[in-house]
């Protein structure tokens, strides 16, 4: 690189480390309150909680380093038009791709610590987040459930035992009512912890599931001999799909077993995991070329930096949305895994001939509609009552 590529590197990077840290703080925190009511299940609960939220971090992470990148990249271009740096830059003669080429760098960087985190961290964490969760559930059905009472424990799910002894429970009764349609109760005569392909699984002996319809009140009644639940979720395994396919190794999904259950029953839930790790990593370098289409330009300080910043992220997070509809959409048609290895590339090539032919969006009238728009709405903002009062007040000072 040269001194001016190295110079705009340096800021791009600092930008895009400092937002990545601020995003995953904030996803990292409400996912992890919206799972500190295990903290009050069990005791052992307040001693993991620290650990399974942990776990989060890698998948977090990967989920919004591309938009790191985008935000940290188009701070760093603002600043070079703020600083009057990028008209010199281009009064010098130097080209588009001057500019590009360390946000381009960026995007790779970030590309590869996502594909690190998809295919070798997320595995190993996302087992060890359900392997967590498992054990607190566990323990709280064998170790502090009181017998003869109903505990919540977890939002639409009550849990009740006769008797524990060890891993064996006399007297299970499940009531589920997270599912939007229909309410299950499971009556049980005994249920047992068992270890099973390294997984903890409930198996519920001799009983019953009572199924509703919430919209009819219709109910089914159904008896078992032996019911498998997945400790993660406490949610039924009857199609053996308890080892999940964020769990598997990128290997196991590319050549699953012949023999497991859930690659005979539901093969594209593998194939839209594999999808999702081989693409997400593509994301980061479409955003890289973006926030150069974006904000790459020379402006001057009248056209502000905020529209560009907006525009930035809509586009960003548009782009994404759509790739996440596709991928939901594997499991109808095999055609979709090609239209979400598509949305990315296309979006990569379509900016990539942006910056070859040196197009300037400030100049775009949809662009400038959008600027003006923009100031619109903030000039009405400031002239609300808070805002104008407390303006008023900072003046009066």
């Amino acid at each position: 690189m040269t001194l001016l590529e190295r110079y705009l590197f340096k800021r791009a990077i600092t930008y895009a480390a400092a937002s990545l840290a601020s995003l995953v703080l904030i996803v990292w925190i409400v996912q992890a309150l919206s799972r500190i009511d295990i903290v009050k299940t069990s005791a052992s609960a307040a001693g993991n909680i620290f650990w399974i939220a942990l776990m989060l971090l890698p998948d977090l992470a990967a989920g919004v380093v591309p938009f790191a990148i985008l935000i940290g990249a188009i701070q760093a271009l603002n600043s070079l038009n703020t600083d009057s740096e990028r008209p010199v830059i281009a009064a010098s003669g130097a080209s588009q791709w001057v500019i590009a080429k360390p946000i381009v760098a960026l995007g790779l960087i970030g590309g590869l610590i996502i594909l690190f985190i998809a295919h070798v961290i997320g595995p190993a964490s996302a087992s060890a987040f359900q392997n967590g969760l498992r054990s607190i559930n566990a323990d709280t059905i064998t170790l502090f459930l009181q017998p003869g009472r109903f505990e919540r424990v977890q939002p639409g799910l009550v849990v009740s035992i006769g008797a524990a002894r060890g891993s064996t429970v006399e007297s299970l009764v499940i009531a589920d009512s997270r599912d939007e349609a229909t309410d299950l109760t499971y009556f049980a005569r005994e249920a047992q912890i068992l270890e099973q392909d390294q997984q903890s699984l409930l198996l519920l002996y001799d009983g019953q599931l009572h199924r509703r319809n919430k919209s009819d009140g219709g109910i089914s009644v159904i008896e078992f001999q032996t019911y498998a639940f997945d400790l993660a979720e406490l949610r039924p395994t009857a199609r053996g799909d308890w080892i999940r396919a964020s769990e598997r190794s990128t290997f196991a999904l590319i050549w699953p077993d012949p023999n497991d259950a859930l690659s005979q029953s539901r093969p594209a839930v593998l194939t839209e995991e594999l999808t999702d790790r081989m693409t997400n990593w593509l994301y980061a370098l479409a955003f890289a070329l973006w926030a150069v289409v974006i904000a790459g330009q020379p402006r001057t300080n009248r056209q502000g930096t905020g529209p560009a910043m907006a525009l930035g992220l809509a586009g960003g997070l548009g782009l994404k949305a759509v790739g996440f509809v596709t991928l939901s959409l594997i499991e109808e048609s095999f055609i979709w895994v090609l239209v979400t290895y598509a949305l990315p590339l296309s979006a990569i090539i379509l900016n990539a001939v942006l910056i070859g032919r040196d197009f300037n969006l400030s100049r775009w009238s949809l662009f400038e509609k959008f600027t003006n728009a923009s100031y619109r709405i903030g000039a009405a903002i400031g002239r609300w009552g808070p805002f104008r009062q407390s303006a008023q007040g900072t003046a009066g000072r």
